[in-house]
């Protein structure tokens, strides 16, 4: 299985011809990006969990994200797109944190 994966932040290229995808971090603009679930809300609230941010609600953050625009996105530094495989993708939000490295500020913010 290929698995291509682009930074919806700074649009590098993360990954690809992976045979499958961990979450990580962006090589260019240093967002993490953590989810990799076969729907966006799952994928945010597993992204959450892993940013340490799961007392905020999925089901809001997730649609404060696609509300974006993306400017919106890489202002705030937060941004939710799929992967690109050969079988069914999976989704993955990204978190720019900065130099304080304080994703649930980012997520919060919203």
């Amino acid at each position: 299985m290929s698995v291509r994966l682009d930074c919806p932040l700074c649009a590098a290229m993360v990954v690809d011809g992976a045979d499958d995808l961990a979450p990580g971090a962006c090589a260019s603009c240093g967002a993490r990006y953590e989810g990799g679930e076969g729907s966006a809300p799952d994928a945010v609230q597993a992204a959450l969990v892993a940013f340490g941010a799961d007392a905020l609600d999925a089901a809001a953050v997730t649609d404060a994200v696609f509300r974006l625009t993306p400017a919106e996105s890489a202002q705030k530094g937060v941004a939710i797109t799929s992967d690109a495989r050969d079988d069914f993708y999976r989704w993955w939000l990204f978190v720019r944190t900065g130099g304080d490295g304080d994703a649930v500020a980012v997520l919060s913010a919203l």
